[in-house]
């Protein structure tokens, strides 16, 4: 079982964050950050992508076949960074918004 710990706001309805690994921050990076609202983070994740495709069109040019696994590898681990932080940086983000935690 997961540990989670609940967030109330006194006018916002209540939020659930879980403790572990975000999957859906992992399988949906840039997307989800904007769906929470964490428009910073979202930004640098777009940029991250946004050279990532800078680096496969640059192969789809040259053909050196390097450039695609540079891009590859840079995708993943930041969705892996992302899936690891994503939960750490809701918790974050909602405490800015006036959140209480609630254990």
């Amino acid at each position: 079982m997961t540990r989670s710990c609940l967030y109330i706001h006194p006018i916002q309805p209540e939020r659930k964050v879980r403790a572990g690994f975000g999957w859906s921050a992992f399988l949906f990076g840039t997307l989800w950050a904007y769906s929470e609202g964490l428009v910073a983070h979202a930004g640098r994740l777009a940029a991250i992508d946004a050279v990532t495709a800078l680096l496969l069109t640059l192969d789809a040019g040259l053909k050196l076949p390097w450039l695609v696994c540079i891009a590859v590898a840079l995708f993943v681990a930041k969705n892996i960074y992302c899936g690891l932080r994503a939960n750490h940086w809701l918790s974050c983000a909602l405490a800015r918004r006036g959140y209480r935690p609630l254990s």
